[in-house]
C-alpha cells in the first residue's frame, strides 16, 4: 500500500517531468526574432522587434557593422545605432542563437556596393592573398567559417615587441548575409564566421595589408545552400 508520503513524492516526481517537457516543447518550438521595423537612414539604424528570448542581448549584424541590446521581460527590443552601414541594406537579428535568424530589409537605405572588379589589384610588395581553388560552399541556416591565408607578410615592422596583425577588410562585392568579417585569425589570417541566412552565390573582393604597408587583392566566390 502507498503511504501519503509515497504518493506525494510521485506527485512531485510527476510535476517535474511535467515541467521540463512543457520546457523541452518550448524549445521546440521557438519562433523567429520578429522584427516590425527596421530601417537605416544617414547612418542611422533602428530596429524594433519581438519574439526574442527574455533578457538575452539580441545583436543586428550587417556584412561591414553590428549593433545590440538586451531584451526586455517580454522579449521585445529596440536597437539603435549611429554610423552603421550595411552594403545591401540587409541585416540578420538574432538573440544570441536561442532562436531562428532573422532576415531584414532596412527602409530607407540605399544599396552601396562595389562591384567586384574584373581582375584584382595586384600585390604591391610580398605580402599575398592564397587564392581560393574553386568556389567554397557553406550550409545556409548552419553555423560555419570561411578561412583566409596569406604569405610573405610582415607583422613587425615599425611595431617594435608587440606585432601588428594583417589588416583585412572587403573592398568590392558581398560576404554572405548572416556571416561578419573578415575577422583577425592569427596575425596573418582571417577568416568569415556566423550562420548564412540567405541562399545564394557570393562573391567579393578582400583586400590584406600588412605593417609595411604591403598589400593585395583576391576576390573569392561563396555558395550558400
Amino acid at each position: 500500500m502507498n503511504t501519503p508520503r509515497t504518493i506525494r513524492a510521485a506527485l512531485v516526481a510527476t510535476a517535474a517531468v511535467c515541467a521540463l517537457g512543457s520546457q523541452l516543447a518550448i524549445a521546440d518550438g521557438a519562433s523567429a526574432v520578429t522584427v516590425v521595423k527596421g530601417e537605416l537612414k544617414g547612418g542611422q539604424l533602428r530596429l524594433q522587434g519581438s519574439n526574442a528570448a527574455p533578457g538575452i542581448f539580441v545583436i543586428a549584424r550587417s556584412a561591414t557593422s553590428s549593433a545590440g541590446i538586451r531584451s526586455d521581460e517580454k522579449g521585445q527590443f529596440s536597437i539603435q545605432a549611429s554610423g552603421f552601414s550595411a552594403p545591401d541594406c540587409t541585416v540578420t537579428v538574432s538573440d544570441s542563437g536561442r532562436t531562428p535568424i532573422a532576415t531584414v530589409t532596412l527602409s530607407g537605405c540605399t544599396p552601396s556596393v562595389t562591384p567586384v572588379p574584373s581582375t584584382p589589384a595586384a600585390p604591391t610588395g610580398s605580402c599575398v592573398i592564397t587564392p581560393q581553388s574553386g568556389p567554397l560552399t557553406v550550409t545556409a541556416g548552419t553555423s560555419s567559417v570561411v578561412n583566409f591565408a596569406t604569405t610573405g607578410c610582415n607583422t613587425t615592422f615599425n611595431t617594435g615587441a608587440t606585432p601588428t596583425p594583417v589588416q583585412w577588410k572587403v573592398v568590392a562585392g558581398t560576404i554572405p548575409t548572416g556571416m561578419s568579417g573578415p575577422n583577425f585569425q592569427g596575425q596573418t589570417a582571417a577568416n568569415l564566421i556566423g550562420t548564412p541566412t540567405v541562399p545564394g552565390t557570393y562573391t567579393f573582393t578582400l583586400q590584406a595589408t600588412d605593417s609595411t604597408g604591403a598589400s593585395d587583392q583576391e576576390t573569392f566566390t561563396v555558395k550558400a545552400q
